[in-house]
């Protein structure tokens, strides 16, 4: 058979069948990763093609688009590196519709992290030093992050760093990623934060502070479900006003509600069963209602009515700002802490015209501490402590006639009576 004859063009990598008078092509792909049969491992390896067409035309399109093509490509581990911030980048999007809002946002304050570091650096080229001294940056004071981090922080970014790179593992022809550098990286120690407490006066103060200056009430319900009854914060937005009962100083605390990425979902309490047959199984539990914290209530019921414009229903929820109630929907659990810091601040700003220590820096979940705290100094007795907040009862006393035989009959007088005395605020 005889062999094809090719003239040349005159335009390097396009020649011409003199039989056929077609116009042929190279296209040089450049060096990309492919699956080496042989050994099983992925290697570099240099791609070249051949495209045949009819005109000098198309084959001068082809070739440029190929050109092009080589140029501009950064992320197919083919002709240049392999960028970490665009990668970054497509993660995120290929993630973002499985994370929650308060979710992303974390997400997206530790990627600008991750990219100020990083920038455009190939991450085949990045290695577990690479990434411990990354996390040692981040507990510096950096340029555009005055704010060093704490090892607890780092470890979140860790964690984030680890999925990416399990992502990019996955897709390793298309990265070239064959191991997860972050796995051996050293962040650090972990150090367990140790929440404050207020003492009576404090809590005082800050009730006394909310109840003269803070327009929107759910603010008190924040405040006051918290400290006067030692609630969580997905249980605060779990409480309807049938779960209160005013007769009997009762708050049944059936449910929590926790944030999901499309939206919010009712579960029971901390540690509880859902599929559990009995309140015991499904961590359920009446909590106290002292005296203050029904006067209050009954201002919180009255605004909410004027809001809304009719009677509140049983399944409505007590925890509702203004803008909820107006514009008809839940507010969203991750949102609570921040917007008690905000509180905070009010209340510290107030304390030093009054020529008073600010308050020490606490969180939301700290007002649970402060009333356990209150209780038990209080003299309280421990089991109804335990019962009060869900938690079951471990000490020196847990033995066989405590853990098998001893039930909670829901009486929580001394609770009551205990913040009766400690809580002096006045509500007009």
């Amino acid at each position: 058979m005889k062999k094809d004859t090719y003239v040349d063009t005159g335009t390097p990598g396009i020649k011409q069948n003199v039989i056929t008078k077609k116009y042929v092509v190279s296209l040089d792909f450049g060096r990309q990763l492919r699956m080496n049969k042989k050994t099983g491992r992925m290697e570099m390896k240099q791609i070249k093609t051949t495209r045949t067409v009819s005109t000098m035309k198309e084959a001068k399109a082809i070739q440029g688009k190929n050109n092009a093509l080589k140029k501009t490509r950064r992320t197919t581990g083919i002709t240049r590196r392999i960028a970490f911030d665009q990668v970054l980048d497509e993660y995120t999007e290929y993630y973002k519709s499985t994370w929650s809002d308060s979710y992303m946002m974390q997400k997206q304050s530790q990627a600008k992290r991750m990219k100020a570091y990083f920038s455009d650096r190939d991450v085949r080229n990045i290695d577990t030093l690479d990434i411990e001294k990354f996390f040692a940056w981040c507990k510096e004071s950096q340029l555009g992050f005055e704010h060093p981090l704490s090892n607890n922080s780092v470890q979140k970014i860790r964690t984030h760093l680890k999925d990416f790179w399990r992502y990019m593992k996955k897709n390793q022809n298309r990265y070239g990623i064959t191991e997860n550098v972050v796995l051996d990286a050293d962040y650090g120690e972990v150090q367990v934060f140790k929440g404050n407490i207020l003492n009576a006066e404090q809590v005082n103060y800050m009730l006394q502070f909310a109840i003269n200056y803070e327009a929107d009430y759910s603010v008190w319900s924040m405040i006051g479900f918290t400290v006067l009854t030692g609630m969580r914060r997905g249980e605060l937005c779990g409480i309807k006003w049938r779960n209160i009962d005013f007769e009997n100083r009762l708050i049944d605390v059936e449910y929590q509600r926790c944030q999901i990425s499309t939206g919010s979902i009712e579960k029971v309490p901390k540690r509880g069963n859902d599929a559990g047959h009995t309140r015991e199984e499904r961590k359920q539990r009446y909590a106290a209602l002292p005296d203050i914290l029904v006067q209050m209530l009954d201002h919180i019921k009255a605004q909410q009515e004027e809001y809304l414009q009719r009677s509140v229903k049983p399944d409505d929820y007590i925890y509702m700002t203004k803008e909820n109630l107006v514009r008809g929907y839940l507010p969203h659990p991750g949102k609570v802490s921040r917007r008690f810091s905000e509180f905070l601040n009010r209340v510290n700003k107030a304390r030093g015209k009054d020529g008073l220590e600010p308050l020490p820096y606490v969180r939301l979940h700290d007002m649970r501490h402060t009333f356990i705290s209150l209780c038990l100094n209080g003299g309280v007795n421990r089991f109804q402590v335990s019962a009060n907040c869900g938690h079951t009862y471990s000490g020196e006393d847990n033995n066989t006639t405590v853990s098998t035989y001893w039930h909670d009959d829901g009486n929580r007088s001394e609770i009551i009576g205990l913040i009766n005395q400690i809580i002096q605020v006045n509500i007009e």
